[in-house]
């Protein structure tokens, strides 16, 4: 099974997992806060799929005040232009070729730790993750690493969440290319319109600059090294700039992701794992350029109700919906495809004085 960028997903898959035969619980994520989910029998009769158990709720932080999102976004060096619509339940809005799914088993993406840092780090017991996976076995990955690979997160096919959602329109009229110029993302409908805006924003960055490329441009290669460096027209030349939008967004802990600090020496040795973006003479933006393709079997995700947690957080599941199976070929216009497979992705944002920031939040697609 493919993996969908979802490193820390499980209670939260498990909450999310509504159930038929009793009315299902909105899902959380991996912290306490969701009702447990019940499956969906079969129309032949089987034994009932049961998902693993949410965490033990736990007493609830207050809401935090809200921020105005112009407020928010003025703390940006340079600010885009949001505009926020609402709509109905994602899934309501795909495209018309693709049909809802009755019912999907939820999947745990490779954990290159141990079961025991899986089951905590996820919310659930260690007894319900290996009752789920009795044969659970490290894959080599290659390059010396391993990991569990298709952990399940629930035992049989669980009824998917219809959350109502928001549509966010991200505009940076100043950037060059087009195709970057406005994007529209759905994020839950639960969400105020700073958190919203927050989460949209966290979206577009990692789809434009950290997912299928990496790169702000347009840029120009610098004399030595595989380095590039921003240019006029870019979503921003300088480095400072980058690092003071990217901390409006994420948590710093979050940015470490994306930003390396200064320009390493060693270009040998380089890679992705120590930030995307770097500082260079002059604080230029400068990058290894790369990119990758998408995964043609993508079809949407759905969420869970974003749950207030006990540290303050709020938590939520994106659950992706794909196609896996090996007969699928490509979309044509004449037919209607249906999800094989969801993967579900914790997103949680923090609060802070100046509003909420993405600490976990996964590409879309």
């Amino acid at each position: 099974m493919r993996t969908l960028l979802c490193l820390l997903l499980a209670a939260l898959v498990l909450t999310g997992c509504a159930a038929r035969p009793r009315s299902g619980a909105e899902t959380p994520t991996a912290a306490p806060s969701a009702s447990a989910a019940e499956p969906t029998p079969d129309a032949a009769p089987q034994p009932t799929a049961e998902p693993a158990p949410a965490p033990s709720p736990a007493p609830a932080a207050a809401m935090p005040p809200e921020v105005p999102l112009e407020t928010w976004a003025a703390a940006m060096p340079r600010q885009p232009e949001y505009t926020i619509a609402t709509a109905e339940a994602a899934i309501d809005r795909r495209d018309a070729r693709i049909a809802w799914p009755e019912g999907l088993t939820l999947y745990m993406a490779p954990w290159t730790g141990t079961l025991e840092e899986a089951a905590a780090a996820y919310g659930i017991p260690l007894e319900t993750l290996t009752a789920l996976n009795p044969d659970a076995q490290r894959q080599d990955l290659g390059n010396g690493m391993s990991a569990y690979t298709d952990l399940k997160l629930s035992d049989g096919p669980c009824e998917l969440p219809r959350e109502p959602v928001k549509l966010v329109t991200v505009s940076t009229p100043w950037v060059e290319f087009r195709a970057e110029q406005s994007n529209t993302y759905e994020v839950p409908a639960a969400l105020d319109d700073q958190a919203a805006a927050c989460l949209a924003t966290a979206y577009d960055f990692i789809q434009e600059h950290a997912r299928m490329h990496v790169g702000i441009d347009p840029s120009e290669p610098l004399a030595d090294g595989p380095w590039y460096a921003s240019t006029d027209g870019a979503l921003f030349t300088r480095y400072t700039d980058l690092e003071q939008y990217l901390l409006t967004i994420f948590t710093p802990e979050s940015c470490d992701a994306y930003l390396g600090g200064p320009l390493p020496a060693d270009t040998e040795s380089y890679s992705y794992s120590g930030g995307y973006y770097y500082r260079g003479e002059g604080d230029r933006i400068c990058f290894v350029t790369g990119d990758s393709g998408s995964f043609i079997g993508y079809c949407g995700a759905v969420y869970t109700r974003p749950e207030l947690q006990p540290d303050g957080s709020l938590l939520f599941w994106q659950i992706e919906l794909t196609i896996e199976s090996e007969d699928f070929a490509g979309w044509a216009e004449d037919r209607t495809y249906t999800p094989d497979t969801a993967c579900a992705v914790p997103v949680r944002l923090v609060p802070t004085d100046a509003g909420w920031r993405v600490a976990e939040v996964s590409a879309l697609g």
